[in-house]
């Protein structure tokens, strides 16, 4: 019987606490919970060397979690280097951030390698792999090499960088041919879909066969957008019974006071120092508001190994303690930062109390925190989004107010025009929404993404015959064959 074998950087252990799950794995969690699988990735720990490195194996309901640590040196070199100091800020256009270093490469391809090479010793030739984000581009080719045949797909849940920076990347060319290995490969929006179809095409050369097939080296590779969603149903039953009146105390934020929320962790893609200069801004001109309205920051500090965010950090503290001590007054300040990483639930709680979420990222792949703060809300009552027109979620979310971020009277006026909404207003605004939400969720994501890389089989079968037959196939009879197949096997 085949599966569904996942692999990702993090992984969320079930009722374990060695790895802090974000967005994508709680996407992860909610995707294998509903059709079970094999879970892959690292575990959160770091041993001296390679010797001592061992796959633990975790079986949880219809999840199997397999889990390795890296060595100091890997997680040096291919996390905190070439992950998060090269491909990280080109993938969000920081290339004054982009710091390259042959030797990191060639370590973040031995950890890619390290896990193709575990997948293949236990893969069965019908499971279906699915890759996650930036950390694994050159999995497929491992896998490729060591004689795998099954169907092998990539997900990237965030931006796609230009052409330009691919270009000026010494390992540029060789990532994205090792990006081809994949049969499909997904990204979050239309954008990233057509910056990743030129890249594809002018750095390798590769034939566009139809507006998201290409042909390399008598190989096909389909490229999509697929908007990951969230688990919305799960999201309000969660919250059916919540007490509307509590008020979380460790935030500080008063019942008589309007809350702002964000939910981010300290990164220079957040645009948090945009939207703490807007929040001065509009503070300096309307008075009145003060101790009327606060910003309740949830603001996890991460990758503090790497010399940038460390840097960050500190910025962070400093921005939001002057804001404070230019307008705190009596036993009111206008930011209250919480800096404890909050399981789902009690997130979920924050967004149902906050009038209003405010998104501010310069380039964001979704975001879901923007759905998810939709999803959690008063139905009777609900809240406000602010959101960048920068962050994926946007082209789903039309009704938020989207807003750029790096201009600052705009983001004021949104503010403004949040914190005055008429409930008539609000309502419409969430049920348009909300019906975004709901006609395409984390399953239909999850689906979406299964039956194309199912499907693939069909386009590689009937491409080799006749480029046209695949094109005209695939889409039509092909599709439902295989998802009744998909349902069946998985």
């Amino acid at each position: 019987m085949s599966r569904l074998i996942i692999l990702s950087n993090r992984v969320s252990l079930p009722q374990s606490q060695k790895c802090v799950a974000g967005g994508l794995a709680v996407a992860m969690q909610d995707a294998l919970s509903q059709v079970g699988g094999v879970w892959v990735g690292w575990n959160g720990e770091q041993v001296k060397q390679e010797a001592d490195q061992h796959f633990d194996i975790l079986y949880k309901s219809k999840i199997t979690y397999m889990t390795c640590s890296l060595t100091e040196k890997q997680y040096q070199d291919y996390y905190c280097g070439f992950a998060n100091n090269t491909l990280w800020p080109a993938m969000h256009d920081r290339v004054d951030l982009v710091e390259y270093d042959a030797d990191e490469y060639t370590t973040y391809q031995q950890v890619n390698r390290l896990f193709a090479q575990k997948i293949c010793e236990f893969a069965q030739p019908d499971d279906l792999i699915w890759v996650q984000d930036y950390h694994f581009l050159s999995v497929a080719r491992y896998c490729r090499e060591m004689g795998m045949q099954n169907k092998i797909g990539f997900f990237l849940h965030i931006p796609f960088a230009s052409l330009e920076l691919w270009q000026k990347m010494p390992s540029g060319k060789s990532l994205i041919h090792d990006l081809c290995q994949y049969d499909l490969l997904g990204l979050q929006t239309t954008q990233d879909q057509k910056t990743c179809l030129q890249v594809c095409s002018k750095l390798l050369k590769a034939q566009k066969i139809q507006r998201d097939l290409l042909s390399l080296n008598q190989k096909v590779v389909a490229i999509r957008h697929y908007p990951i969603g969230i688990d919305v149903t799960g999201i309000q039953q969660s919250l059916a019974d919540l007490n509307h009146q509590d008020v979380s105390p460790d935030v500080g934020a008063q019942a008589r006071m309007k809350t702002i929320i964000g939910v981010d962790r300290i990164d220079y893609s957040k645009g948090l120092f945009e939207r703490f200069n807007a929040l001065a801004d509009f503070l300096e001109k309307n008075p009145e508001v003060h101790e009327q309205v606060q910003h309740v920051q949830i603001a996890s500090p991460s990758r503090l190994d790497v010399a940038t965010y460390q840097r960050l950090f500190e910025r962070f503290k400093f921005k939001m303690d002057l804001i404070n001590h230019e307008f705190q007054r009596n036993e009111w300040s206008p930011i209250v930062c919480n800096y404890d990483s909050k399981p789902h639930l009690e997130l979920m709680k924050f967004y149902r109390q906050a009038d209003i979420c405010w998104i501010s990222s310069l380039k964001d792949g979704m975001n879901l925190v923007a759905k998810e703060y939709v999803a959690a809300q008063d139905a009777e009552n609900p809240g406000v989004l602010i959101l960048s027109k920068f962050a994926g979620a946007a082209e789903q979310l039309t009704d938020a107010l989207v807003v750029d971020p790096t201009d600052r009277i705009a983001m004021i006026k949104a503010l403004k025009q949040a914190l005055n909404m008429p409930l008539a207003e609000r309502k419409y605004r969430y049920q348009q929404m909300m019906k975004q939400l709901q006609a395409y969720d984390i399953n239909d994501w999850r689906d979406h993404f299964l039956t194309d890389l199912a499907c693939t089989q069909y386009v590689h079968r009937f491409e080799c015959e006749n480029t046209k037959s695949a094109v005209s196939f695939y889409p039509s009879h092909a599709f439902q064959h295989i998802h009744m197949q998909l349902e069946n096997r998985l």
